[in-house]
């Protein structure tokens, strides 16, 4: 196999949950593959890629369909660990690598989730533990940065990417990873506008700024819409390994996702409700994000966001601007209710059988529901929660709720120049 920086990793989101392989690579592989580009062969900087990337696929794979087991698995890992030098130390040889090392430590590790905590190798706790303790800013539980950004930047630097899938449903995985990678950049885009505008009123022309903003959140809405083509049971298949841990910690979510909750921290104040969802969810953010949501959770709250600056009259807006500021509230809510349609699809039991949730409906509400606990439509068990561990349900309307209440406020407020 070739050295794997000869292909180049651009995907397109047009070739997201295509039925084929990306057009991604300058030069054709040299034998058929299954499932995203693997090559043991080529350099890593973890020294269980070939393992991760090459084998946890086919294996876990086995243990689903009934023809291996949990206990082989873990046989197969711990030798996999000895062989890499796990008894003698951290795995991880420099900084540099202790991130890709630690998402192939818990690539192993999350394996078991379906199984529970019983089921996880003494061995690669210890290697875990090791881990952490060379490196104590790591996450030591997969997490949103470890697993879409550090994951995806592999991909887009060598051709490789962490599944936990084999086959045709291997590729479906890996571009639900990289849809999140690829969107990011317009939801932080739109940020970038909105936060420039409630920074530098004086030195922005807010019609440009909130146009921008708009054709940004436009882009993001499209990349969700391209989650509609994930089938179900796809997403089923692979969500298992996503699950909180039994430790308590949170698992891997889009929940986690910063630029959403900055632009939206940088639209509008936050509820008290919602200061309770940032509150749950900061240490679960990627770790440049987490003072940036700081200072914009602080800003906001004072009122230094683009909504309470037009309502307070300190943000003038013509005719034009007022029109873009509406569109990119709507854009926003636009984004949410894809995002339910998918969720509804994806994880139906977290929605009352005849539930079809409408703007109108939402906005109906008496306020926005609580989202811990198991709070939701569900029967109590637990099962409308998501990967983040709120109820996925509650979590989406409490946000068109908030967006949409602010844009009533607005609309009235901005009524004499939009009329």
């Amino acid at each position: 196999m070739r050295h794997a920086r000869t292909m180049e990793a651009k995907v397109k989101k047009e070739d997201l949950f295509s039925p084929q392989e990306h057009p991604a690579r300058t030069e054709p592989p040299e034998r058929p593959r299954r499932g995203p580009a693997r090559d043991a062969g080529s350099p890593l900087r973890s020294p269980l890629g070939p393992y991760v990337l090459n084998r946890l696929p086919a294996g876990l794979a086995a243990v689903a369909q009934g023809r291996g087991t949990y206990e082989q698995l873990a046989a197969e890992q711990c030798r996999v660990l000895r062989a890499a030098g796990a008894e003698d130390g951290p795995l991880a040889t420099d900084p540099s690598s202790a991130r890709l090392v630690q998402l192939d430590l818990l690539f192993m590790l999350n394996g078991y989730l379906p199984a529970g905590a019983t089921a996880f190798p003494r061995p690669l706790l210890a290697a875990l533990a090791a881990q952490c303790d060379r490196y104590p800013s790591l996450d030591p539980h997969m997490s949103y940065e470890l697993l879409i950004d550090v994951n995806c930047a592999e991909w887009e630097a060598t051709g490789h990417i962490r599944v936990f899938s084999d086959g045709d449903l291997g590729r479906l995985e890996r571009d639900f990873y990289l849809g999140h990678h690829l969107a990011e950049p317009a939801a932080r885009g739109a940020f970038d506008r909105l936060g420039s505008l409630v920074r530098e009123p004086d030195a922005v022309d807010p019609a440009a700024a909130l146009e921008e903003a708009l054709r940004g959140l436009d882009d993001f809405r499209s990349y969700m819409a391209r989650y509609n083509r994930l089938p179900r049971e796809a997403f089923q298949a692979f969500r298992r390994y996503h699950m909180s841990h039994p430790s308590g910690a949170r698992g891997a979510s889009g929940a986690f996702m910063p630029s959403v909750q900055l632009l939206e921290l940088a639209l509008l104040a936050p509820t008290a409700l919602y200061e309770r969802y940032l509150d749950q969810s900061l240490a679960y953010f990627p770790t440049w994000s987490r003072p940036v949501v700081r200072e914009w959770r602080e800003r906001s709250r004072a009122g230094d966001n683009v909504v309470q600056a037009v309502l307070d009259g300190r943000l003038k807006l013509d005719r034009r601007a007022a029109v873009a500021l509406l569109g990119v509230i709507d854009m926003f809510v636009d984004f949410r209710m894809v995002h339910l349609g998918v969720t509804r699809k994806a994880i139906p039991e977290a929605f009352e059988p005849s539930a079809r949730p409408t703007r109108r409906g939402i906005l109906a509400q008496d306020g926005e529901r609580d989202f811990l606990g198991g709070a939701g439509p569900g029967d109590g068990r637990g099962d409308e929660l998501g990967t983040s561990g709120f109820s996925v349900h509650n979590v989406l309307t409490n946000a068109v709720h908030r967006l949409l209440t602010a844009r009533r406020r607005v609309a009235e407020t901005l009524a004499p120049v939009t009329g």
